[in-house]
């Protein structure tokens, strides 16, 4: 994994624990998903009922056809310079946005 040195402020953000893990986990990929639950022999087949591919964090966040179309909302919300492959593409975008003066965390 690589080092993202924009993100170490995520532990210092004033957020709540549960949403820092959530995003650590996001970006390392190991949210709980079927994939995931799958490899530790849990129930369920690990695939997307939508699009028949592995059910990742990354795919059910931003591959799947339905969240995609959440997307749009955001890209609607926050500009279209906000379209990102996954996770870390998003945040960095956010984090080297020219013109924006918002706090990432």
């Amino acid at each position: 994994m690589p080092v993202l040195p924009w993100l170490s402020p995520l532990w210092k953000a004033p957020l709540p624990l549960k949403i820092k893990i959530f995003v650590w986990q996001l970006l390392r990929d190991r949210l709980p998903s079927e994939t995931e639950v799958l490899k530790r022999h849990g129930p369920g087949n690990g695939i997307c009922p939508v699009c028949h591919v592995p059910k990742t964090g990354s795919h059910i966040l931003f591959s799947c056809v339905a969240a995609q179309a959440l997307w749009c909302f955001v890209r609607e919300a926050l500009g279209p310079e906000c379209e990102a492959s996954d996770f870390a593409d998003f945040l960095l975008v956010r984090a080297t946005q020219v013109g924006h003066k918002r706090r990432l965390f």
